[in-house]
């Protein structure tokens, strides 16, 4: 089998441990603060994952299947405090309408599809990285449906102006895109791993099943800094953390011929 090889790229980039997974990849988008704004989708058969990294005290956010701010279309956005689930215009106003210089609305409350996995918050660089999750179809007639193969995307995005300005007053920090979707690995032929517990605070033990002849354990930070580098030949195998971080990392195992990642929260 052929080697496979993973790198993170910009804040990070990484490849889920399931067959049949697409991804965007990290999506950078020009902005005037300073701070990278990035989006990342990756689409597995059943759920959609959008990660977004921005300035911190900025709203920021993305939407799906548009490429104009028209009323009606499905977007999410950071409004400095959450994920919220919205969409272009107000309630009532005729679908297709152009938008421009509305806030966007939040979806009713039942129809709030997206779950936050991880909010932190790198201080030094002022990067908040911000982690979301929902199913591929919610069955909400108004949300963009994923679809989980070789497909493009029609995509809008947009950054505040200014610290704590509600994402309409985004000036030129705005724009359109096509992405496509491209399968995110090859089908991996080695047991899977297991964390557990995750989240976790203090210790996280590894259980690697069969695939233990002198694994390498890598463990990187949202920003892409490795925290962690160790060889390891055990089944099972404890870490202290107590000292990290809270917040999002991947966890990456790999041997000679094969490589899999897999989140961890530590609170």
């Amino acid at each position: 089998m052929k080697k496979i090889t993973l790198a993170l790229i910009g804040v990070f980039c990484f490849t889920m441990a399931f067959s049949q997974s697409y991804t965007t990849g990290v999506m950078s988008f020009a902005n005037n603060t300073g701070t990278p704004y990035t989006v990342q989708i990756d689409v597995d058969a059943t759920t959609t994952t959008l990660t977004m990294t921005g300035p911190d005290l900025r709203w920021f956010g993305v939407g799906f299947g548009v490429q104009s701010m028209t009323s009606g279309g499905d977007v999410v956005i950071f409004d400095n405090t959450s994920v919220t689930d919205r969409y272009y215009g107000f309630e009532g106003q005729d679908p297709g309408q152009d938008a421009t210089g509305i806030t966007p609305t939040e979806d009713r409350e039942g129809e709030r599809d997206w779950t936050t996995v991880s909010n932190t918050l790198d201080v030094p660089s002022g990067v908040r990285t911000v982690v979301s999750t929902r199913l591929n179809n919610t069955g909400n007639p108004n949300d963009y449906v994923f679809s989980a193969s070789a497909t493009t995307l029609e995509l809008v995005w947009a950054l505040a102006r200014f610290d704590n300005d509600p994402l309409v007053w985004h000036g030129n920090n705005r724009g359109i895109t096509m992405q496509g979707l491209t399968l995110s690995n090859d089908t991996f032929e080695v047991n899977d791993f297991k964390i557990s517990p995750n989240p976790a605070k203090n210790n996280f033990t590894l259980e690697l099943g069969t695939f233990n002849n002198n694994a390498v354990v890598e463990i990187y930070d949202v920003l892409g800094k490795k925290v962690l580098n160790r060889k390891i030949n055990a089944i099972v195998t404890t870490f202290d953390i107590s000292k990290w971080n809270s917040g999002l990392y991947i966890i990456k195992i790999s041997s000679e011929t094969s490589v899999v990642m897999k989140r961890f929260m530590k609170q």
